[in-house]
Parts: structure tokens; sequence; C-alpha cells
């Protein structure tokens, strides 16, 4: 029996969370839905919310059309979501930016908990910090020693303010005692060409943004800022190994989320397609080729990752004063 129509048999003998609502949600879906990515075309958020987007739609039997809105480090497409109409029918691949945007931005346009609804985390993003042309360093270590000798001397490309890759930066320097000079660019792609051009001596991306350039010879993987080695970047040591740092980890994951409010039943009809299309085979091979780990935990997860991302993030952003007005 081919994939999609399996997977169309299961979502319609999914039961619903509140009988009550059968009636108003048993042709959903009827048109096509969106996904809303946060961030610019080219970085690890674009290539992830693509993908998604291609196979959810294969699961549910209805086109699911990326649309890209990025600005205020993913907060403008969010807030986009958070509005939207609590039908189902608007969706966001969300990275663990999300979660630190609480802490750095003075005013949020929409609240986490409250505007928002988890629907499963997806994926993790191998991420590594590399090396461009500019750099001398050969590796890490060396690296880290320019940093404490030189503080501010080596410039380290981020997607932006605040983000991800920019407080792991952060959290290196502060466990190291040296210190980067953080550049930050609009989004992964821009931050990725810089740190090839020359301007930067660093960058900090998703392993699926810069694969080919590694590969290439154009970057150095010098670090996976995992606390785990990945099987998609084999022979590429821990930062907390090649750096010397004990206890440095820092997981890059991905999630959907939906407006809050949407119906239980049409929540728990788009939390299976989400499943079925990362947490398969076909999903987790499709992921792995380009460069994500599928990673999928169910809503109730994702909710508890959220609330201990915050505890863990937000003393690192206070002690570095990242502050966006």
């Amino acid at each position: 029996m081919p994939f999609t129509r399996r997977a169309a048999l299961a979502l319609a003998a999914a039961p619903l969370a509140n009988p009550g609502l059968a009636q108003s949600v048993s042709d959903f879906p009827n048109r096509p839905l969106r996904m809303v990515i946060p961030f610019p075309p080219g970085g690890g958020s674009d290539i992830l919310g693509r993908l998604l987007a291609q196979r959810i739609g294969d699961v549910i039997g209805q086109p699911v059309v990326p649309e890209n809105r990025s600005g205020a480090g993913g907060n403008i497409g969010t807030d986009a979501v958070a509005k939207a109409p609590p039908d189902g029918y608007t969706l966001v691949t969300v990275f663990n930016t999300i979660v630190v945007n609480q802490f750095i931005f003075r005013t949020m346009p929409f609240d986490l908990k409250r505007d928002l609804a988890p629907v499963a985390r997806v994926a993790l993003a191998p991420t590594v910090i590399a090396g461009g042309p500019k750099l001398k360093a050969k590796d890490l270590a060396e690296v880290v020693a320019i940093t404490r000798a030189q503080p501010g001397l080596l410039n380290h490309g981020t997607p932006g303010l605040g983000t991800i890759t920019h407080v792991s930066a952060e959290l290196m320097d502060s466990m190291s005692g040296g210190k980067l000079t953080h550049v930050h660019y609009r989004g992964t792609g821009p931050a990725v060409t810089a740190c090839v051009a020359g301007e930067v001596e660093l960058v900090s991306a998703p392993w699926s943004a810069v694969e080919q350039l590694v590969k290439g010879g154009q970057l150095r993987a010098l670090g996976n800022l995992a606390a785990q080695d990945s099987p998609l970047m084999p022979g590429v040591p821990t930062v907390a190994e090649a750096a010397s740092l004990p206890g440095y980890a820092v997981d890059n994951w991905g999630a959907v989320l939906a407006p809050a409010g949407i119906p239980p039943a049409i929540l728990a009809r788009i939390a299976e397609a989400v499943r079925m299309a990362v947490d398969t085979p076909e999903g987790r091979a499709a992921m792995a080729a380009r460069g994500i780990e599928s990673a999928w935990a169910d809503g109730g997860t994702l909710a508890r990752i959220i609330e201990e991302e915050g505890a863990r993030w937000e003393p690192v952003i206070r002690r570095a004063d990242i502050r966006v007005e």
C-alpha cells in the first residue's frame, strides 16, 4: 500500500480528542495549508520548513505551502502564526531561538506559552562552528587560545542577535574565558556567505547549511555544538572535546507550532500527520539526506522542553547582556 494512502487511512482513523467536534473537523483539511518559515531562504530553518511542508502535504493529501516571513529573530513570522485563525491551516517551523527571544527582546509581539500551541518537536539540527579562509588557527583549541590572549580579535558570524548560534558562542566565551566579536547577519545563509567570503573568521550554523561547503573545502568544521558525536558529521569533534570545555553542549532542535485555541481534534490530526512525516524510515532518510536528524517528540514533551530551555538560557543571556530594543 503506498505510503500516502497508509497515512491517509491512519489519519482518518485517528481518534478525535473531543467527539463533539467531529462534524466540524470531519473534512479537515479541505484546502491547502500554510507553513510559515520565520527566517530567510538558505538556512537550516528554511531547509527543515520546506521538507516538512512537502512531507506533511504528502501525508494529509493537501498542499502545504512554505512561506518565508523573516525578521526580528523569527518573531515576525511566528507572530503572524500566533495571530492567525486557529483553524489548523497555518503552522510555523521554529528552532529553539524562539525560546531565547523571550529574554533578549524588550518587548515581544506574542507570548510563546499563551499564544502558540506546541504540535511536536521534529528534529535535531547538528550544528557546527566552522572556520573560513580568513581563519589562521588550525583547530578550535587554538581559536580559544587566541580569544583569551587577544579578546575580540576573531569575528564570529551569526544569523542574528540572540539566535541560538549566537548564544551558543556566548556560552563558549563564558566557559573558556575568551571573547569573540559577534557579527550579526540577517539569517544563516548570509552569515555563512560572509564567512566564505572572508568577512568573518568563524560562523556557527546547522550542518545542513554548510555541509557542501565543508566537503568542498570552503569552510573547515571545527566543532559540533552537541554533547555527543553526530552520525551526520563523522570526524567532527564536539566543542567540549575540541576546546577542552567539559559540559559544553547545545542541542539545536526544530519544532512545529500552531495558533493557540486550535480545536483539539484538529491539533491531534496535525500532530499525527507531523509524526508520520518525520518518525518513519522514509521521513528519517529524507531528513538525513538534508543534514537533519529526525527527533520526534509529542506536544506535551515539547512544552516541557520549552520550559527547561528557558530556565537554561535566561542566565546566560543576562550575563552576556544581550538585548534587542
